[in-house]
């Protein structure tokens, strides 16, 4: 494989790694090769898609140990054909079908595809045993005499926010941003009109240092997303605003970041009202933490 053409195939890896399987467009731009490109949506589970020379499939695949997975082909991708939700696939319906094949695996009762799980479900059947299970199961049973229930708990909290934080690396690199600028510019899109806030807003609301918007604000410059002007109060100071091209960059991310959130929705099956009531244990334990 020449350079050029391996150089394209690991940037078509590190996209798919972060994601950008979820449009037809974002699909078109990858390498034809002999593997799916993976992405993982949860530890030891992945979507694949497979980009063939004549059409493109989506694949999942489980981890069984040893270094070895579990594979099942889901069915065509939505390249140039509407997605019916049986034998053509968007990319939610397949982590969707993905989801319910990994729990029909796991149960050894198969779903119907694209059906998630349900409130009636009992809590215990959604649980998966996967490498986190391990270490909790592995303090048991070192210090039993500790009650460690809840090391799994925050360990899954982790993970959480570290998946999270690759999608917006993704999106981020996709705008040719870093995760650091993207906030800066989100920061200033959600300030309202006229998108306007002063460095030292900026590194408190973000809990950086002032070193850091520095730079960020150096760079956004530099490409023309931020301009710098003069406060009326006070000539002294200076007030960070987004360019118009800035507020449209900003909108485009909302847009992407709430189709991915759709997504992730989806793909679990959960209610609004089940991530309502996570989101409320969730604000009980951060006002109860130190």
């Amino acid at each position: 494989m020449t350079g050029t053409k391996r150089a394209a195939h690991e940037a078509a890896d590190a996209a798919s790694e972060d994601g950008w399987l979820a449009t037809p467009d974002a699909r078109a731009a990858l390498p034809v090769r002999r593997k799916p490109y993976w992405h993982p949506l949860d530890i030891g589970r992945h979507l694949g898609y497979y980009k063939g020379a004549r059409c493109g499939t989506w694949h999942a695949r489980i981890f069984i140990g040893n270094g070895r997975y579990e594979e099942t082909r889901l069915g065509k991708a939505d390249d140039s054909r509407d997605a019916d939700g049986i034998a053509i696939l968007d990319y939610p319906q397949a982590v969707a079908r993905s989801h319910a094949w990994w729990d029909g695996r796991t149960t050894h009762a198969p779903r119907a595809a694209g059906v998630g799980r349900r409130p009636s479900d009992s809590w215990q059947s959604r649980v998966r045993t996967d490498q986190l299970d391990e270490i909790a199961r592995a303090w048991q049973r070192e210090r039993p005499d500790l009650d460690l229930s809840l090391v799994g708990f925050f360990i899954r909290l982790r993970q959480v926010n570290y998946l999270h934080e690759r999608r917006l690396a993704g999106l981020a690199d996709s705008l040719g941003l870093n995760v650091g600028e993207l906030h800066v510019v989100m920061a200033l899109r959600r300030a309202g009109a006229p998108y306007a806030m002063r460095p030292t807003d900026l590194f408190t609301t973000l809990l950086v240092t002032s070193g850091a918007i520095s730079k960020r604000i150096g760079r956004l410059e530099e490409m023309g997303i931020v301009t710098r002007v003069a406060g009326d109060d006070d000539l002294r100071s200076w007030h960070i605003i987004l360019t118009r091209r800035g507020v449209a960059l900003a909108d485009a991310a909302m847009v992407r970041i709430a189709d991915r959130l759709a997504a992730v929705r989806a793909a679990t099956g959960l209610t609004i009202e089940e991530f309502a009531a996570a989101d409320a244990y969730l604000r009980i334990l951060l006002g109860n933490t130190r």
